[in-house]
Formats: C-alpha cells, sequence, structure tokens
C-alpha cells in the first residue's frame, strides 16, 4: 500500500505530500505531522482484534480542530460497537445530507 500511496501523490501531483507507515496502536511517526485538520479514514473498520489500536491511533491524531471524515461498512454487529465506543470518545456526526445517502445506506456504509 505505501507504494501505491506514493504513485498516487506523484500521480495527483500533490506537492508538500508525504506517505508515511503509521502502525495502529504505536506512537506516532516523528514524519507525521501533529496539528492535523482534516483526516479521511475509509474501510479501516474490519478486523475485531485492531479496534483498540484504532481508537488509539484516532485519540493520537485528532486534535481539538480537527475534522475526520470516517466511513466504514457494516458487516458484523462488532463494527456497530467500534462506533459506540468512538462516539465516546469523539463528538461523532453521521453525514445524513449526501444526495447519495440512500444508495450506501441500503449497502450499509456510513459516513
Amino acid at each position: 500500500m505505501f507504494a501505491l500511496m506514493q504513485q498516487n501523490i506523484v500521480l495527483n501531483d500533490l506537492r508538500g505530500v508525504k506517505a508515511s507507515i503509521y502502525d495502529w496502536g504505536e506512537d506516532v511517526p516523528g514524519d507525521v505531522p501533529t496539528n492535523l485538520e482534516i483526516i479521511l479514514a475509509a474501510d479501516c473498520v474490519y478486523f475485531e482484534p485492531a479496534f483498540p489500536l484504532l481508537q488509539k491511533t484516532l485519540q493520537d491524531l485528532v486534535g481539538p480542530r480537527t475534522v475526520c471524515y470516517f466511513c466504514f461498512k457494516k458487516r458484523r454487529r462488532a463494527d456497530l460497537h467500534f462506533m459506540k465506543a468512538a462516539k465516546k470518545l469523539f463528538d461523532v456526526q453521521e453525514v445524513t445530507d449526501d444526495p447519495d445517502g440512500q444508495q450506501y445506506t441500503r449497502e450499509n456504509v456510513f459516513l
């Protein structure tokens, strides 16, 4: 995935963007910036034993001015348990005004 991220940065001409490897639950790598404004996370909720690691990582990255757009597909009941725990840690607001919302709701995708 790292090589793919680097290739996408080049293909999209994203100057100033750098791909990094960050293992969930580990300390924040020195090359990962702090005071993030936006975090995009998609399809990260899939392996229940990793949920605490993902929660810790989000806690380490999300600051007072960070907006995290988090998209996941509910595959199992445990996936909703992850979101229930996230709501205790963060101000979670489901996106309900997307014009395509009905389509991804039918597919059990949440934003």
